[in-house]
């Protein structure tokens, strides 16, 4: 049996070249069916990856590029489901990109499309993720966005690529608003007066509680609903940067896990940006980690920062010892307790632990947990 190879690599950049590239791919498909061939489906993927200096504990960017070989007809059936994934994904991105750009879909909306073929919600990421980076795009190039999973409950009024977005707490909570994880500090043009301050909530529970409270007065709630999501630390970013007076607490439980949400939101340089923007405050900061290049396999050098979607964060919510918690003491279990040592130590690992007097209150929460061998929630 002859064998059709089909590669995907990234050679295309605009919306049209790809469009093209996706039909004649499916058109090679089906003419390799008709005439009994066996498919060989071939993706360059490209990532970008942290890698750190031997000296020094600074990460730098570098592009690598892998190649994934799927064979059809295989032997292994799950060889077969693999390959039928891809080119459903393969048609269903056709079909978004030719509705672009009045209609975005998201990853989720993609995998209820087909339940019974993808099974798992992330194997449809798996295969959007792949066929993005073998045409070296981003997946909202293709049409694709990340799906909302942050609450906000505010009076803010903006906007957002020349769009008017007006957020209203007499609405009740809603959804972040939807946002490209590729957007610049000149999409927004915020209108509303400085908030007195923002509160990042940990889990939606206090955060519906929050709400109530705050039901008047000019204070914005945020919430992941546990560990942030990308649209959220993005959103946040640019929040916080055009309001750079605001106060902005995050409200966690004392164990590993808030305390792990709170570095997600101050410490880890989630943010990638490739130009400085004129901002009121600087973000070249303890907590952002500035390359003067970033390396592709070319050879070739591109300015790049990586910043934290918040290093101004103070840490909030409960304590150990915080005698106005109702709810009492809990017992940390034996993968708590292992968990916390390797968060200790990647905490220790940061830049500039001694100097940020927020860091200084982690740890040593951290460590009473261990000591005492307890943790505290929220009420």
């Amino acid at each position: 049996m002859d064998t059709r190879v089909i590669t995907i690599s990234p050679e295309l950049s605009s919306i049209p070249q790809i469009k093209e590239r996706l039909w004649n791919i499916l058109s090679l498909v089906e003419n390799g069916f008709k005439k009994g061939e066996s498919i060989c489906l071939v993706l360059k993927k490209q990532k970008e990856s942290l890698k750190r200096k031997s000296e020094s504990s600074q990460r730098v960017p570098i592009m690598t590029t892998s190649i994934t070989e799927i064979h059809f007809p295989s032997l292994d059936p799950d060889i077969n489901l693999k390959f039928a994934c891809y080119l459903k994904v393969l048609r269903l991105l056709f079909d978004q990109i030719s509705s672009m750009p009045n209609f975005f879909v998201s990853k989720r909306q993609i995998y209820y499309r087909d339940v019974t073929l993808f099974k798992k919600q992330a194997v449809i990421n798996q295969c959007i993720d792949d066929i993005a980076s073998s045409f070296g795009v981003s997946t909202e190039t293709l049409g694709v966005v990340a799906a909302q999973k942050g609450l906000i409950y505010a009076n803010l009024q903006y906007y957002y690529k020349d769009k008017f977005v007006k957020l209203e707490k007499k609405e009740g909570t809603t959804l972040l608003p939807l946002i490209s994880l590729e957007s610049h500090h000149e999409d927004f043009r915020f209108v509303s007066p400085c908030p007195e301050e923002i509160i990042i909530v940990e889990k939606e529970s206090v955060f519906s509680k929050l709400c109530k409270e705050h039901d008047h007065g000019n204070k914005i709630l945020i919430t992941a609903k546990g560990f942030p999501d990308r649209l959220t630390k993005r959103f946040l970013y640019h929040l916080t940067q055009h309001y750079p007076e605001a106060k902005v607490v995050a409200l966690v439980d004392s164990d590993v896990y808030g305390l792990m949400i709170l570095k997600e939101y101050k410490y880890t340089p989630a943010i990638k940006i490739t130009e400085f923007p004129k901002l009121p405050t600087t973000v070249k900061d303890e907590s952002a980690r500035k390359t003067t290049s970033r390396l592709d396999e070319l050879g070739q050098m591109h300015p790049c920062w990586y910043v934290s979607p918040c290093s101004r964060l103070e840490y909030g919510g409960t304590f150990l010892f915080d005698n106005a918690n109702r709810l009492g003491h809990l017992d940390i279990t034996y993968r708590d307790f292992n968990n916390m040592k390797s968060f200790l130590r990647t905490l220790l690992e940061l830049e500039d632990v001694s100097s940020d007097n927020e860091m200084k209150k982690v740890v040593r929460e951290l460590q009473i947990g261990m000591y005492f061998l307890k943790k505290r929630e929220m009420d």
